[in-house]
């Protein structure tokens, strides 16, 4: 087949989950034998390149007539982008990570590209998210009407897709290359826990300041503990995270940025707990890739994250208590649900259980259903995808 996959942004330009499944995505198609296109923006000019046996299409990176604007935005200006690219060379099958994208294979279709389209919402769809854009609303309901397959990611916004918008869709979970992870050698449990989060930390609902107060908590029970920051983080936001903690304990705080991607595995595999206390998450790909690299998690019971975080021999989710300024508030829970899985840690076949789990959402797994699904096939009656 010819197959495009369309999104915004690309790894590693962008490391989100998203861009995550991009990448990971298209390479294995590619290895199959499809011939596959990634249509993405970049800085600069349009330009295409070969990133391995896949080929990229990057698109000049700004906003329509120079605006940025919430109702007129760089995401509406993609859309006629990716119009453009679909109607001069329609592919067999696109599969769109965003629904401005989408909505423009749609409009290529009607100059006549016959391609077929599925949607992934790698987001959880709620209405009043167009409230402000009603424009953007009409482009998602029309995308959930014209797509002739529409996946979510998680049992959690599969259930809020047909509440909110009367849509079922089909259940497949973002899969990732889990090879590099697997490979990560595990240093033998001992010592003080080293607790590891690996997010935005710029973003509140990810929790990175609750995350600071419950490792006050933890470091209190467990002298020595330390905590490392992997992401984004603005000099606000650090300097609140070590005003969060008792002086003593800023020492033991690492904010370690962005870093390269090749050096995520060993990250991994060096914590003793991974901790994500976020809410709203579609699924949670920074948990499977953790539990990967033999490492249990912790995470926050909201969003779709209970569908990977399913098993006590595998790691806690706490409860979020009262949510305010877009952020869970229980670090009580949180420093409890820490202890438990740094309990978790020292115990011998943790790891083994940690890395049967996510081999669960490895593409060998999941990448035959989603080529399935591009071919029109593998359905189930219930709306699943079936993977082989």
């Amino acid at each position: 087949m010819r197959i495009a996959l369309t999104s915004p942004f690309c790894w590693p330009q962008r490391r989100r989950g998203s861009e995550r499944l991009l990448h990971d995505l298209s390479h294995w198609l590619a290895g199959r034998g499809h011939d596959v296109t990634v249509i993405a923006t970049a800085p600069g000019e349009r330009r295409v390149e070969a990133d391995g046996a896949v080929r990229r299409i990057l698109l000049p990176q700004r906003g329509p007539l120079g605006l940025e604007l919430r109702a007129l935005n760089f995401f509406h200006r993609f859309a006629f982008q990716v119009e453009a690219e679909i109607a001069a060379d329609p592919p067999d099958a696109v599969l769109s990570l965003n629904y401005h994208d989408a909505w423009g294979v749609l409009r290529a279709r009607r100059r006549g590209a016959r391609t077929r389209l599925v949607y992934q919402a790698v987001g959880i769809p709620m209405r009043r998210y167009f409230r402000r854009i009603p424009l953007d609303g009409w482009m998602f309901r029309r995308v959930l009407r014209g797509a002739e397959d529409v996946l979510t990611i998680s049992r959690f916004a599969r259930g809020l897709l047909a509440a909110e918008f009367g849509r079922d869709s089909r259940l497949l979970h973002a899969p990732t290359d889990l090879a590099p992870l697997l490979a990560a050698p595990k240093p033998p449990p001992g010592g003080a826990p080293r607790l590891l989060f690996a997010a935005d930390l710029n973003e509140p609902r990810k929790g990175a300041l609750l995350l600071a107060r419950a490792f006050a908590r933890v470091a209190a029970a467990r002298p020595g503990t330390r905590l490392d920051y992997s992401g984004h983080a603005d000099a606000t936001v650090q300097a609140a995270i070590r005003a969060a903690v008792p002086p003593h304990l800023i020492p033991a705080i690492a904010f370690h940025g962005v870093g390269a991607v090749g050096d995520l595995p060993a990250l991994y595999a060096s914590a003793s707990v991974f901790v994500l206390p976020a809410i709203w998450e579609a699924q949670g790909m920074v948990l499977v890739e953790a539990l990967a690299a033999g490492t249990p998690v912790v995470a926050c019971d909201h969003g779709g994250v209970g569908d990977i975080v399913d098993d006590p021999a595998i790691g806690r989710l706490f409860a979020p208590g009262p949510i305010r300024d877009h952020a869970a508030t229980d670090d009580a829970a949180l420093a409890e649900a820490i202890l438990a899985a740094a309990d978790l840690a020292a115990r011998p076949g943790t790891e083994a259980a940690c890395r049967a789990r996510a081999a669960a959402f490895g593409l060998d797994r999941l990448g035959p259903a989603y080529e399935a699904c591009l071919a029109g096939e593998g359905g189930t009656a219930d709306g699943h995808i079936r993977p082989s």
